[in-house]
């Protein structure tokens, strides 16, 4: 299912949702709630196998997702790499790699890190415009 994610709850009682476009609302569960739970405001679409939730109602076990778009731009989700002085972003899905461009010393700072990257393609490269760091690499503490 694909929608916007949207983090809800207390800081005690945090929930996760996905808003289909028809305005349904269903819960997010499961080991990749986390991760989709940081992607608030983004559309994703989102796998895994339908449940209950007590407190939300319908939802699904999210098993994987794909990050869609944020703010309306094209976005990507992927562990950020420097390789032969080139910038690029390892999507978890196996697929290619994808060239970046514009990349700000803050974001170059998650070198190793599993971030989201939005933007727009340019000339061979998909060039940054805004950016999100999920987790941190071990090395980066």
């Amino acid at each position: 299912m694909t929608g916007k994610v949207f983090s809800v709850g207390t800081d005690f009682d945090p929930a996760t949702i996905i808003q289909l476009d028809d305005g349904e609302q269903v819960g997010i569960t499961g080991e990749r709630e986390t991760e989709i739970r940081r992607l608030s405001g983004a559309i994703v679409t989102v796998c895994g196998e339908q449940t209950a939730d007590i407190k939300i109602g319908s939802a699904v076990e999210a098993t994987s997702f794909e990050l869609r778009s944020v703010d309306g731009m094209t976005a990507y989700l992927g562990t950020l790499n420097h390789t032969d002085g080139r910038w690029e972003l390892t999507p978890n899905n196996k697929a290619a790699p994808v060239p970046l461009s514009g990349v700000s010393d803050q974001l170059r700072s998650a070198e190793g890190s599993l971030v989201w990257v939005a933007g727009a393609w340019g000339d061979q490269a998909f060039s940054v415009k805004s950016f999100g760091l999920i987790s941190r690499s071990e090395r980066l503490g």
